[in-house]
């Protein structure tokens, strides 16, 4: 049996914690890790929903938001407004700048 999350089990789990507003600092990090491995299998959807389950949580995981804005520019023509105006947002809820994304 494989322990490994899918991109979309990740980005749900940190989305069902951020909605409970419950915050455990080592589940992030940990998610974190194992999202950077994938992130460029994360379809838009996805990484907005990461970008504003941690501003949400005011968590700043910058790895992980540098790696969210490098998989989006990658992507960016298969963004829809709603998912890029969402990761703008949740950077600018953190006071996270990425110049290249911005």
């Amino acid at each position: 049996m494989s322990h490994e999350f899918h991109p979309q089990g990740l980005s749900n789990l940190v989305w069902a914690y951020a909605t409970l507003a419950v915050f455990n600092a080592p589940l992030l990090n940990a998610i974190s890790a194992a999202a950077i491995q994938t992130i460029s299998q994360y379809i838009p959807q996805a990484l907005n929903n990461i970008a504003w389950s941690l501003a949400t949580l005011y968590f700043i995981l910058r790895p992980l938001l540098k790696s969210i804005s490098a998989a989006a520019i990658r992507k960016i023509s298969e963004f829809p407004s709603q998912e890029l105006a969402g990761i703008a947002w949740a950077y600018a809820a953190l006071c996270f700048r990425d110049e290249p994304l911005m």
